[in-house]
């Protein structure tokens, strides 16, 4: 069975939203792997002393009972623009260390920076990140993610955004949208221009 990955944010040498972290991790080894017994992440994690007040990425890397950690600098990718691509069959629940499903999906990404994948005619997710997207009043994410992040997770508890099952021919009520993700908070998502930086040219397998 392929392990099973949990990104957390490190930032001002402290773990980021490590609450939700713990919540989801602890629910993916127990569905996964069986796994009765709680963890808890920042327990696990030790945070060495060379680390500035800078971001970090820390990965705890698991089949089920044995860790590994992996901590190293983070620098944000800058995405303008996004392609959508179709594929009904994808499946990516759980933070999976094996992303070839959707890394195949990323490549027909042509002269854009991401992918927007739709699956069943739902939005979903992009390669990395869930998204966010403004009407000129509220924002909202869709209700039908491939991967419930923690950060989204975290603006939906706070009242942010709110959670709406959204297709792709919604897209054009749109004006914007945001990629948020463990590493990637609502303030350091750039806005992405839903008319002029989403790009149609792909179909439904």
């Amino acid at each position: 069975m392929c392990r099973l990955v949990e990104s957390i944010r490190i930032e001002n040498r402290q773990l980021q939203h490590v609450d939700l972290h713990n919540k989801r991790f602890y629910a993916a080894r127990k569905k996964l792997f069986g796994c009765k017994g709680n963890v808890d992440l920042s327990e696990m994690i030790s945070i060495p002393a060379s680390l500035t007040n800078a971001r970090y990425k820390c990965r705890v890397i698991t089949n089920g009972e044995n860790f590994q950690i992996e901590i190293n600098p983070y620098t944000q990718r800058t995405i303008k623009s996004l392609k959508v691509v179709f594929n009904n069959h994808i499946d990516y629940p759980y933070k999976y260390e094996n992303r070839s499903e959707i890394m195949s999906l990323y490549k027909l990404r042509g002269k854009c920076d991401d992918i927007l994948i739709v699956k069943n005619n739902n939005l979903t997710d992009s390669s990395a990140a869930n998204v966010l997207l403004f009407d000129g009043s509220k924002w909202v994410t869709p209700s039908t993610p491939l991967l419930k992040g923690v950060q989204r997770q975290y603006l939906l508890n706070a009242g942010s955004i709110t959670e709406q099952k959204l297709t792709i021919a919604d897209l054009h009520h749109f004006q914007t949208i945001k990629l948020v993700n463990a590493m990637i908070d609502f303030k350091r998502a750039p806005l992405i221009d839903v008319h002029s930086c989403v790009c149609f040219d792909s179909s439904p397998d």
